[in-house]
């Protein structure tokens, strides 16, 4: 299952001056809609935390034993 939304990394570098970098970020719930949800708040702070906005996302949803496993990709650039 395939939807659509942002992404982030928990470790990554500030960004530099005319760099974009990939990130990733994930999220886990019962259901599909939470899941998405969780990983957006991980792109989010991951985007602030190295100060940088979100541009290009994919989100990728699988369910599991114990709900969905959202894992979002997408490009951070400078503000």
């Amino acid at each position: 299952v395939v939807a659509i939304i942002a992404a982030a990394l928990s470790f990554a570098e500030p960004v530099q001056a005319g760099t974009c970098q990939p990130v990733k970020a994930k999220g886990m719930a019962k259901d599909m809609a939470t899941a998405t949800i969780y990983a957006q708040a991980d792109l989010k702070q991951t985007a602030k935390g190295i100060g940088g906005r979100v541009t290009q996302t994919s989100t990728n949803c699988v369910p599991g034993p114990s709900g969905y496993r959202c894992k979002i990709s997408a490009v951070v650039c400078p503000n």
